[in-house]
Formats: C-alpha cells, structure tokens, sequence
C-alpha cells in the first residue's frame, strides 16, 4: 500500500514551465514568509498591517497568486487534451433500498482484509531545516498542580446524546465490498434539513433523523456513485457536506477506481499506482433529500497528461467545504510508480485546491455541450499549491538538502460554515483553508491559513470575471509547537483475534507466533484534518506529543494530546490580515487522544448564540506509570466545551459521550507481528453545527462492544453474536450535544 496521499494536476504543458512558473513564485514572494504583501482582488486594501495575538504573534504575508488554471471546468489546464471534471451521470433515488435491515449480505466466510493508504508524509529524516522553527520542543504542560492544557476527564456525558454508528461488521458484509474488513474507518458526518448522515470506509453512509433515530441501513457509496454500472469501486476516504444555499443540497465524495470491486478494486487499481485508475466522485443530490436521486461527477486525478508523475496520480485524503459561489476541494497529490516521479523527481506534488461554480454543480450542469466543447457556464479554480514556495523551501527542493518533494504544502483543509449566514462575502467571494507546517517531522510551531478571493467570478460566463480571482496565504509563526508524536496507549483487557493471529495468518516468521500482543492506537502526525468557519473565526486543531508534569512523580509523562487554534476573520474581511484569537493544548491527565475535530455553533453571542464550540477526539489510554483511572480506557469518544477566547476546554472539563467497551483488535493491530506494525485508527473525526437544533453533531470511531472470548469468537465474519468481525472491532458513534 502507499504510504504517501494522492496526487492533483498541473498548469504548464511541460516540467520546463512549472520550473519557470516557480521562478517566478520566488521572485514575488522570496520564498520567505516575510514576502511583500499584496492587495486582494478587487479590494485595494493591503495586507501589510499585522494585528496582535495572543503569544505576540502576528500574520506575515506568504504572497498572492494567481490560480494556476481558471477556466471551464472540463479543461483544467492551459494544454488542449486536459480533461478535469466529466458529468453529470444521474444516478436514481436510494430511498427504496435504504429502509429496514440490510440485506444481502456477504456470507459468513472472511474474504481477507485490507488497509488503506496512510493520510501523512513519511519524512526524510536527514533533512534539517535552517528556518530555525521547524525544529520545536515537546510541549509541557502541569498536571500536578492542574495548569493550563491539562484536564480532568468526567464519565459523564455532559448532554451529549449519541448512538450506535457503522461498524466493521456493516462495512465488511456490504454486498458491494467484497475486499472483506477495511482499516481505518474514516469518518464522515453532516447534517442539514432534518438529516445527519453518517458516512465511512470503505465507502458507505447511514442517515439518522435529529434524534439520531436510524432512517436507512448502510448504503454503499458504490450505488450512490453508480460505480457498480461503471466497473468501477470505491477507494474511501469519504466526506459529505450539506450545503443549505438554493433550496439544500448533499455532496459526497469519495476517492473512485477504474478497477471492479471483484477483480480487487481500488488495490488493484488506483492504490497499485495503475495507470489512469484514480478518480474523485463527486455525488450532488438533484435537490435537498440526502437519499438523492444523485448527479454524479468524476474528477480524473491525471487529467493533465504532462503533470510530473501523470499518469500515476493519486488523489488521497481529500476533503470538501462550501462558500456563497464555490464547491471547495482539497486533496493531497502523489505519484505512485517510482520509475515517474513527481516535481522535480520527488514522491510528493503537494496540496491541490479546487474552487468548483457551486450553482453549476447543484443545477446538475453538464460539464460539456453536446458537440463535446467545454460549458462556458461551468467554471472552476486550481490552485496547484505543489508550485507555491513554503518557508523552509520548495516541493521541488527544500532549503537545506536540496531533496525534492519534501517541503510542499500538505493536508491544507478548507473550513466549512454551517449554513449560508456563516459564508464570506469580503473581496468580492472569500473562502479559507489552513495547514500546519511540520514539513520535516521534527516539530513546528506555525500555522499558514489561506484565502480564496474573487470568488464570484466562477458565475461569469466563461470565467470572464475570474481574473479578479486570487489565491493567498499568511503565516502565523510561534504558535504553540506542535509534533508528530507517538502512538496512544490503551487499556488492557480481552484481545481474541491478537490471541488467535497465527491461525489468522496475521504474524509472521518461522514459526509466526500463535499470538500478538495487544498495541497502542495509531496517531496521524500533527496535520490539519478538519475545519470549520463560524462566529467570524476559523477553528481547526492537531494532534501533537505532550508531556504532563506531575509534582509527585520524577519524569514527565509523555502522552498524545492535541492542540487548537481559532483565527479571527474579521480583520481579514476589513483589511486582509488574519488574527490569532484563542489557542490551547488539550490533554486528559495520565491518558491520550487522536483525531481530533473541532466544531462551532454558528451563532456569535451577540446574534442570539452561546459563540461556543466542542473539539472531540478519541479517548484512550492506560492511565499511565500509576495506573490511574482503573488502568485507564478502552477508545472511547469523548469532547470538551471551548469559546473563541476560552484558551482552553471550559473548566477543564474533558466529557465522555460513548464510553469504549474492549482494546481495538483489528488485524491492522497485528498485521506482521513480530515485524513492524502499524496499527490503524480514526484517519479523521468530523463535528458539524446545525441550525435551528442549537446542536453540534459529531462523529468518531469507538469500541462498541465487550470483546467475546473463547468459544465465542471465531475466524469468520460477524463473530461474537454479530457484534464484530473476525478480523476487526472498530466502531463508530454518531453523538450531539448544546455546546
């Protein structure tokens, strides 16, 4: 599998004009984050002033282009044969097949099992950054006695509500998944009109009503998309927005294979690094009923043929949001055949954000006139962040080694507003993402947030108002340091498929152990996977290291916490310059969290809100050198309270919404024990606020279920009386709470 995250498109027909597109990159921006600032598109206001934060830190200027491409969406690059986006394919309404249970499911013999791609960069570690921040120490905070950062954790739930989401049995027997288990469960969640839908690996969603009364079984994104018909599977990495603009429309999304699910889908396929395999669905329902019927996009991840590493691209980890005017896209860009690389030879292509005309997609527009010539009226943004200089060097080179593809922008997220009050109208149409910066995986303590303006000009006809679109950046530097940690503990306790993993072809050696040991729960290094835009701020976190210092024992505990940042906009929307509002560590004494989300009520105190929020994450751990909390916790989910001031969680307080029953025991735990593992958890949590319930819902992945033993578990799907699969536990919860 690769361990690298997909791979997007490119402006120039040849490597030769990249290289002098990025010369001229430098140029303007010195490749420093201290670049002369530019006017936003149609503003004439500059984005010189610096305004305070808190630690002092002030926005510096990381430049402003032009996109790479603007222009019908069917084009997507300057060469004539480049094809970006195909559709709309309608596919019917899923209503009728999604009530009462499923059916049809696979038969009780494991078919086998498969992990998916890993949403990090694995970095060189030979490469030292002269920046002089890209290095930053482990972060402290005080525990005993209780400081900021450090936080009690409650078994009470605080309000939150929750239920029973997906599970490894779900996606497993889904009559369109005959690749057996999937690990992890990436978890999608949104909710609008009266809807929260659910969706997760390996390519399945589920829709509650807003009491989280279940309204369908699991219906396969496969059917949504109308791959089946196609031959085509599904790759994962779900995400689902609802977007409540022109009467209320869902957008799905998922990673699509030109490969059959029968033949072995997108491992075959996209993820073999197959040529011309690796698509990006993009279902957009006709109108607000998330059952659909669908209009169906496809974006051909090497669309552009000239794209160093075309026509091996995979287009990993993306993510999705809306504004007033654009369907926003991101996604990671890799090449996957090593014999064709990347920019300049490397593995890695950087970020790619996509600005797609918003009401051409929820009208269902053709992306191309009957005589095959582009729809003036259908148009998108690029924005090929491979080709941006970063402060520490270019995916080209990076400033010290001179090694390619290691310092370029990755996992830069788009924030989503809950509903229509929340988008930005500033500069003519704004949109926002944000990123951390540990390029090199030794630490960092900056975060870049970036802005699409101009955006209106994707309803010209023919784009001919897109040159008043712009792509720019900031950079906040000294921030609280951040870094990629370390696996999170759990609490010991019954482990039948590690007690059983020689007989399930698990270990190896001669002989494979007959058992393995029960792990630690995966981190996903300290990128940005989530963020939402509410009360005139931008709110994301990460995950990073943290050591708890206890005035009653030597040594630091060293644990997985998070940190937080919120980004005030309104400074940007008067003057383009950024402001750095709240930030804190979170970290449950003695224990750890992974995947981490954070999500804002949509109403400011003053438009009648509490102007609250909730970060969620998993909660694990095995209490640490004492012990504590009876030896800690099985994955559970868990959340605290924050505000945009708050600098922290709300008193400390870190509430239990699912308590974990039983220590994961999947297979991606044992997985060529006693080699290298890498257990798999999470890849991502999703919160969403929505309007007229006073809720934030939130999804995150848990233990379910008491793991059986003995007798009771066997190696073939649905074990233990149907509680889990023989090769996998994981599940999930679908929780809401008033912030």
């Amino acid at each position: 599998m690769p361990n690298r995250r997909n791979k997007r498109l490119h402006r120039a027909a040849a490597v030769l004009s990249l290289l002098s597109l990025l010369v001229a990159l430098l140029t303007t921006t010195s490749g420093a984050a201290t670049a002369s600032p530019a006017s936003p598109a149609a503003s004439g206001q500059s984005r010189a002033a610096a305004t305070s934060a808190p630690g002092g830190t002030s926005p510096a200027s990381l430049g402003q282009f032009p996109p790479t491409f603007t222009g019908p969406a069917a084009a997507g690059c300057a060469a004539a044969s480049c094809s970006l986006l195909t559709g709309p394919f309608r596919t019917p309404s899923t209503q009728s097949s999604a009530s009462g249970p499923a059916a049809g499911r696979q038969p009780a013999q494991a078919p086998g099992q498969h992990t998916m791609p890993l949403p990090v960069l694995p970095r060189a570690s030979a490469v030292r950054s002269t920046s002089g921040s890209a290095s930053a120490a482990v972060p402290t905070v005080s525990c005993q006695p209780l400081g900021p950062g450090c936080d009690t954790v409650s078994s009470s739930a605080g309000g939150a509500v929750g239920v029973k989401g997906l599970n490894a049995v779900d996606s497993g027997t889904l009559p369109t998944n005959p690749q057996g288990d999937i690990e992890p469960p990436d978890q999608g969640l949104c909710a609008g009109r009266g809807e929260v839908v659910e969706a997760n690996n390996i390519g399945e969603i589920m829709v509650f009503d807003t009491a989280l009364h279940r309204l369908s079984a699991p219906i396969p994104l496969d059917t949504v998309m109308g791959l089946t018909g196609r031959g085509w599977s599904s790759g994962g990495d779900p995400s689902c927005v609802f977007d409540a603009d022109h009467g209320g429309h869902w957008f799905f999304t998922e990673i699509a294979s030109a490969s059959t699910e029968a033949s072995g889908g997108p491992f075959v396929g996209c993820f073999a690094g197959v040529a011309n395999k690796c698509f990006e669905a993009i279902a957009v329902t006709v109108g607000s009923n998330p059952f659909g019927p669908y209009n169906v996009y496809f974006l051909n991840a090497n669309y552009n043929q000239a794209e160093p590493g075309a026509p091996n691209l995979l287009n990993d980890f993306a993510k999705i949001a809306t504004s007033r005017d654009a369907f926003l896209m991101m996604y990671d860009e890799f090449p996957l055949n090593p014999n064709n690389p990347g920019l300049g030879g490397g593995s890695f292509n950087g970020a790619q954000e996509f600005a797609f005309d918003k009401n051409a997609m929820e009208e269902g527009q053709p992306v191309t006139e009957p005589d095959g010539s582009p729809n003036v009226g259908f148009n998108v943004a690029i924005e090929n962040m491979g080709l941006l200089p970063t402060p520490d060097g270019t995916c080209f080179s990076d400033n010290q080694s001179q090694s390619p593809g290691v310092t370029c922008w990755i996992q830069v997220i788009p924030a989503q507003p809950p509903d229509p009050s929340q988008f930005d109208d500033s500069h003519d149409g704004s949109a926002f993402m944000l990123a951390t910066l540990d390029f090199l995986g030794q630490g960092d303590n900056r975060l870049a947030v970036f802005d699409w303006t101009g955006l209106h000009g994707l309803n010209s006809r023919n784009c001919a108002a897109c040159g008043r679109i712009q792509f720019g950046g900031q950079l906040f530097s000294n921030v609280l340091s951040y870094n990629n940690g370390s696996r999170a503990a759990q609490k010991a306790g019954p482990i039948p498929l590690g007690d059983e993993c020689g007989a399930a072809g698990l270990s190896t050696g001669t002989p494979p152990p007959a058992s393995c040991p029960e792990g630690a729960i995966a981190t996903n290094g300290d990128g940005v996977t989530q963020a939402s835009q509410a009360q005139g701020q931008l709110w994301t976190s990460s995950e990073t290291g943290i050591n708890q210092t206890f005035s009653s024992e030597q040594a630091p505990e060293a644990h997985q916490g998070v940190v937080y940042w919120v980004v005030g906009t309104s400074g940007f929307d008067r003057h383009g310059v950024f402001s750095l509002s709240s930030q804190s560590y979170v970290s449950p004494q003695h224990e750890d969290l992974t995947m981490s989300a954070l999500a804002a009520e949509g109403f400011r105190y003053q438009d009648g809100g509490n102007g609250r929020a909730i970060v969620l994450f998993t909660l694990t751990g095995n209490g640490g050198p004492t012990g504590a909390d009876n030896g800690g916790f099985f994955p559970s989910t868990a959340y605290g309270r924050l505000t945009s001031s708050s600098n922290g969680v709300l008193g400390s307080a870190i509430n239990i919404a699912d308590l974990g029953q039983s220590p994961q025991d999947g297979f991606s735990e044992y997985q060529g024990f006693p080699g290298r593992t890498r257990p798999r958890w999470g890849d991502y949590s999703e919160g969403v606020f929505l309007p007229g319930t006073g809720r934030i819902y939130f999804a995150n992945e848990y233990i379910q279920f008491p793991n059986c033993t003995g007798a009771d578990f066997t190696l073939t799907l649905r074990t233990c009386g149907g509680t889990r699969d023989d090769r996998a536990n994981w599940g999930t919860s679908v929780n809401y709470v008033v912030p």
